[in-house]
């Protein structure tokens, strides 16, 4: 689970390229395809001639997959850092970007489900559950763009920098293998590694020794997308063999989601000198080496990102030559560009209704709609004066109408979204309580009717969907608060209840709902003040250091529940550090064995049940109020080819390879065959 996702390649594909096979096969998969009237005809006309004479109809080839090309995608974000496993580069911009470059041991697909990925590892073996151990096998091919093998030095440095140093969990001990070497070549373990790690002396190849890096890894919070420290943690020995080409991982106790490790691997020999924070401000050709198949071959910060094929990619090349991704202000400047051809693929991170009409309403292009696997929480502090008991965060969550406020904020986006029913999963989600996925229809299919809104969840909801007056004034009463009239309330010593909410002014979903919750608290005889924050990751901060009694935080789900650790648990360390997310300063020793527990259960059935008890006690305790599940939308262009969405907002180039531009039948780029 991350707080929106990640690589690229034909073979590398192979297990699920089914799902990516092309604009049809997505929409008929992902979502509800929205196409205005008068859109097909002009894609048709774009694609294909026909004529009619004496009654005989004629159709010509219609335009098809080009080779070659230029495809552009706008976005509304600017990639921050050039590692996007540290608190500068682990943003959405950045795994966005970095996806079809930097290689990853699993990907999360569109179907969101961990699958590994065939180009960088031919097996990944759970061969052992007592100790769990795991086997890759890295693919013999598989080389960085500066010709140096992708090896076990890798996946090896990328463990000792991600398993941090702080925190209950403490430091991993000493585990008989070192540090790769600046010149790439792997570690050499003795054998006796694997089952004595505290005693074993390394013997390592005579090559320098890299410079000091930070040991402990800092990781973001609302932004990350699954920050496994605790899974790092739990490795006890890692073994290269077969000349760097396997590497052995054993886990000192289960760790169900071992999947979740070795995301966006960065060249070791790289980092080795510059150290794993490299002080860079947007992602980097110098740094960010690929082992995919395109390479970053120009950046204009703040600007644009030019992608142009690896020429060291091992398998099947792409068809586009280059993917330029370019950083518009906003979802405006979005739309602007879609209709003036300046980019031929959008995906905004929020829009308005504005945004959608304005791509809805242009015949050239095409729009699909989804639920993405992020959903907004007001998030409170535990630890706050105002907020620490119990029942006033409960009368906090009376008294805010969950109903009207989604229908105000994203209702009119996506008509299936309820009041959230789940502290760890997106609505869209497997995991999600009781989940009953709404049937697929998509417009032109026979049987189409367009969904109405409706005020019922798909889940037995376990808060009530609207503000409950009554419920807010027994238990403010309760506490000795008094209300006069429609003032404010108060306790007998004159103070009245007043909270601080840090807010994300960046993220137009965040800033909409923070002025209805202030609305709607103010009406209930709450006083709330705004507390402006640059970024989610800044608005946690403010609620952890006590700078805000609450904060309004999109928290960005995965396939990985045992993320919940970093959300809701201080075993990770002080929020911020060591992968801890933890920004309500949360510490209940039920639910931290709960999850632990969990965490540790290798048949996701044994652990769905704890998972189901943690979220139960986390609405008994209130830590957070989930809110709804945020919707997605990207747009392009008729004259593209299998563009697809993916319901992980990063997640859009996971799988360029299926991307072309399309071509008259007698170009001399059309795709032979």
């Amino acid at each position: 689970m991350s707080r929106p996702g990640s690589g690229p390649g034909l073979a590398r594909r192979a297990a699920y390229a089914a799902a990516a096979l092309g604009l049809a096969g997505g929409a008929a998969t992902l979502g509800t395809l929205l196409r205005p009237p008068g859109a097909a005809r002009a894609i048709a006309a774009a694609s294909a001639t026909t004529t009619t004479t004496a009654g005989t109809t004629t159709t010509t080839n219609p335009w098809v997959p080009g080779i070659n090309g230029t495809m552009t995608v706008g976005i509304d974000q600017a990639p921050t850092g050039c590692n996007p496993n540290t608190a500068s580069g682990d943003t959405w911009a950045d795994r966005l970007v970095l996806a079809p470059v930097l290689p990853s041991a699993f990907q999360i697909n569109g179907n969101d489900q961990p699958v590994y990925d065939a180009a960088l590892i031919t097996q990944a073996e759970l061969q052992s559950t007592s100790p769990e151990t795991v086997v890759y096998t890295i693919n013999p091919k598989a080389v960085w763009s500066d010709g140096r093998p992708v090896t076990a030095a890798d996946f090896i440095y990328t463990w000792r920098q991600e398993r941090g140093t702080t925190g209950p969990l403490g430091p991993v001990p000493p585990t008989g293998t070192t540090a790769p070497s600046a010149t790439g070549t792997p570690p050499v373990a003795t054998p006796a590694t694997a089952t004595t790690p505290a005693t074993a002396t390394p013997t390592t190849s005579p090559t320098p020794t890299p410079t000091a890096v930070p040991p402990t890894t800092v990781l973001p919070g609302a932004t990350g997308t699954t920050g496994p420290a605790v899974g790092y943690r739990q490795i006890t020995s890692m073994k290269a063999g077969n000349h760097g080409r396997t590497v052995t991982v054993v886990f000192k106790t289960p760790y169900a989601d071992w999947q979740s490790l070795f995301d966006d691997l960065l060249p070791a020999h790289v980092l080795a000198k510059t150290g794993w924070n490299p002080a860079c401000t947007t992602v980097s050709p110098a740094i960010d080496l690929s082992a995919g198949p395109y390479v970053i071959s120009k950046v204009v910060p703040g600007q644009e990102i030019v992608l142009t094929r690896n020429p060291r990619w091992w398998e099947q090349q792409p068809t586009l030559a280059r993917i330029i991704v370019r950083i518009a202000s906003g979802p405006t400047q979005l739309a602007q560009w879609l209709a003036n051809g300046t980019v031929d693929v959008a995906l905004p991170t929020a829009y308005s209704a504005h945004y959608l009409q304005a791509v809805t309403s242009q015949p050239a292009l095409v729009s699909q709609s989804q639920l993405s696997t992020t959903f907004l929480q007001l998030e409170f502090s535990t630890t706050s004066p105002a907020t620490a008991p119990v029942d006033v965060r409960q009368a906090i969550a009376h008294a805010i109408n969950r109903q009207a406020l989604l229908n105000s904020v994203v209702g009119w986006a996506d008509s299936s979204i309820v009041p959230a029913a789940s502290h760890l999963f997106s609505q869209t989600q497997s995991g999600y309580p009781s989940h009953k996925p709404p049937p697929l229809q998509v417009s032109g299919q026979p049987g189409y009717s367009p969904t109405t809104a409706s005020g019922a969840s798909p889940t037995a909801t376990p808060f009530p969907a609207t503000a409950d007056p009554a419920a807010t004034s027994r238990l403010l009463t309760a506490l000795g608060y008094l209300r006069l009239g429609s003032g404010p309330w108060t306790l007998p010593t004159g103070k009245v209840l007043s909270l601080r909410m840090a807010v994300d002014t960046a993220d137009p979903w965040t800033a909409q709902t923070a002025a209805i919750i202030v609305r709607q608290l103010g009406a209930a005889g709450i006083t709330v003040s705004l507390v402006a924050a640059p970024d989610a990751q800044a608005a946690g901060v403010d609620v952890s250091a006590g700078r805000a009694d609450m904060a309004l935080l999109p928290m960005h789900s995965s396939p990985y529940p045992s993320q919940a650790i970093s959300w809701y648990t201080p075993l990770l360390g002080a929020p911020g550090s060591g992968g801890s997310q933890d920004w309500s300063n949360f510490d209940n020793p039920t639910v931290n064995g709960l999850l632990e527990k969990a965490s540790q259960e290798l048949n996701p059935v044994d652990a769905a049940p704890i998972y189901t008890q943690v979220d139960a006690l986390l609405w008994q305790d209130m830590v957070g109020l989930p809110l709804f599940a945020q919707p997605s939308t990207l747009a392009w262009s008729g004259l593209t080819s299998g563009v697809t969405p993916n319901p992980n907002g990063p997640g859009l180039l996971w799988s360029p390879q299926n991307w072309a531009m399309r071509v008259p039948p007698t170009s001399p780029d059309t795709q032979a065959g």
